[in-house]
């Protein structure tokens, strides 16, 4: 009997996560390259360090909902 194979479209779909993974990753490294080209190097490299320890240099989600301004809003 023949062996069915998935066809490339198919299987990029079942592995969308870990394609995302590696096109994010290269966005990341153009934006550190451009970084660099604008004489910001260091602070690029601060910024790499920093994603290296777990931090994160954004802002909250916006559209997350606070439970004080709910509170706010009931009263």
């Amino acid at each position: 009997m023949a062996e069915l194979h998935e066809s490339p479209e198919n299987d990029m779909n079942a592995n969308s996560g870990i394609v995302n993974f590696i096109m994010l990753g290269r966005i990341y490294d153009l934006l550190m390259l451009i970084a660099d080209a604008q004489g910001k190097g260091a602070e690029a490299l601060d910024l790499y360090s920093k994603h290296q320890q777990g931090l994160l240099m954004s802002p909250l989600p916006a559209l997350a909902p606070q439970v004080e301004e709910e509170n706010v809003q009931e009263n």
